[in-house]
């Protein structure tokens, strides 16, 4: 061949060059692909968990406080627990500083990965405590 040969075709190492710069690229955006997906299921087990809370708050709504006792979904100064799917849930109520007054907790676990997760929903209501003790006594005496 002559001497002209320059610039007419790729080299070797030029090939090898761009195959591995490609391969990097292609690496980094695997690696977000695969963050973005635990991301996204972590974002789907924290709804998954606020729903799961809200539900156990609307249940307490569902009955009147005295058939909620009888019922034992809610117990003042103690807890009620379940497992629906992969997550543990607990309702814990406790009187509070004020008459009448009763502070609950619905509490939602879950395990990702390696580490424990938890979502926590508090509502406070208004409850007449002689009245609902006196009802909750007459339902659990009629059942």
């Amino acid at each position: 061949m002559s001497g002209g040969g320059k610039g007419q075709g790729f080299v070797l190492m030029d090939v090898l060059l761009a195959v591995m710069l490609f391969g990097l690229g292609f690496a980094a955006l695997y690696g977000l692909y695969e963050s973005s997906l635990a991301e996204a299921a972590a974002a789907a087990n924290l709804t998954e968990a606020a729903n799961l809370a809200q539900k156990g708050i609307e249940d307490l709504h569902e009955r009147s406080w005295p058939e909620n006792f009888a019922l034992e979904k809610c117990l003042p100064g103690g807890r009620v627990s379940g497992q629906e799917g992969h997550f543990q849930w607990s309702v814990a109520s406790e009187w509070g500083e004020l008459p009448d007054v009763l502070d609950v907790t619905v509490e939602v676990r879950w395990s990702e990965g390696r580490t424990g997760k938890s979502y926590y929903l508090q509502s406070i209501y208004f409850i007449e405590r002689s009245q609902s003790a006196d009802q909750a006594a007459i339902s659990s005496t009629k059942g």
